[in-house]
C-alpha cells in the first residue's frame, strides 16, 4: 500500500532520519489551544530541537537514527483478544505509549504486574468502552458483544504534542513512512518525538525511561 496524504487531505510524512512533515493537520497544545499553521509544518522527531515541537535541524548533527521498524500490517494481526460481558477488548502492545489511561482509569480491568493483565469481566461494558476510548495510542480498541470489528470514533484531525511525551494524533490522519509506504490508518496514533522509541515512528513509551523534556512550548509558532 502506498501513499499518505492525497491531494489536499491531511497527512503525516516521516522523513528519512529527519522530522515529520505535517500537511493540513491542525496543531493544538494539551489544553486544546490551537497554534501554528494548519497547512504545512516540520515537527522534531529526534528529540533535540531547541524550538520544540518544530524541527530546527538538530537531527543533522546529533547522530539521530530514525530508522523505522514499526509493522505496516493491520492491527488485527498483532492484537490480543479479551472477551467480557457484552464487550471485547483488543490490545496491541506494539504501539502502546504507556500513558496509563487504562490502569489509572479502571484498575479493576487493567492490572499492573499481573498476567493476564486484562480482566474483561472486571467492569461493565460501558465502563470499559469509556476507558478504551481515552487510549491515545490506539493500542486498545473494543467491540460490542463477542468479537467483531473494533469501534472507533470519528474525530476531526488534530495533532497534540503531549507534555514530555509523544505526538498524539487523532482523526484517521494517514501516516506514511519515508519510502512512501502507508501505515494502517487508525483513529488514534502516538508518534515518537523523544527520538528513542523502539517502534519508530510510533511511541513505545521510551520517553519515560530517558526522562525526555519537551520544555514549555514552541519558541515561535511556525
Amino acid at each position: 500500500m502506498r501513499g499518505g496524504a492525497v491531494g489536499n487531505e491531511p497527512g503525516i510524512k516521516v522523513t528519512e532520519n529527519g522530522p515529520y512533515e505535517i500537511l493540513g493537520v491542525p496543531l493544538a497544545d494539551d489544553t486544546g489551544t490551537p497554534f501554528g499553521t494548519t497547512d504545512r509544518a516540520f515537527l522534531c522527531r529526534c528529540g533535540g530541537s531547541a524550538n520544540k515541537p518544530y524541527c530546527d535541524g538538530t537531527h543533522k548533527s546529533n547522530g539521530f537514527d530514525g530508522t523505522e521498524v514499526a509493522d505496516h500490517g493491520p492491527q488485527r494481526e498483532r492484537r490480543d483478544t479479551y472477551v467480557g460481558d457484552g464487550v471485547t477488548i483488543y490490545d496491541d502492545r506494539s504501539v502502546c505509549a504507556h500513558a496509563g489511561r487504562c490502569t489509572d482509569g479502571l484498575p479493576s480491568v487493567w492490572k499492573l504486574g499481573i498476567e493476564p493483565w486484562i480482566d474483561p469481566h472486571g467492569a461493565s461494558a460501558e465502563e470499559i468502552s469509556e476507558v478504551v476510548r481515552r487510549c491515545p495510542s490506539g493500542a486498545l480498541t473494543y467491540a460490542r458483544g463477542v468479537g467483531g470489528e473494533s469501534e472507533e470514533a470519528a474525530n476531526d484531525p488534530l495533532l497534540v504534542p503531549t507534555p514530555n511525551g509523544p505526538y498524539a494524533v487523532r482523526g484517521h490522519v494517514p501516516v506514511s513512512s519515508s519510502d512512501g509506504e502507508a501505515y494502517e490508518n487508525r483513529e488514534h496514533v502516538t508518534l515518537c518525538r523523544c527520538g528513542q522509541s523502539e517502534n519508530k515512528p510510533f511511541c513505545s513509551g521510551k520517553h519515560w525511561y530517558v526522562n525526555f523534556e519537551a520544555g514549555s512550548g514552541p519558541v515561535q509558532h511556525a
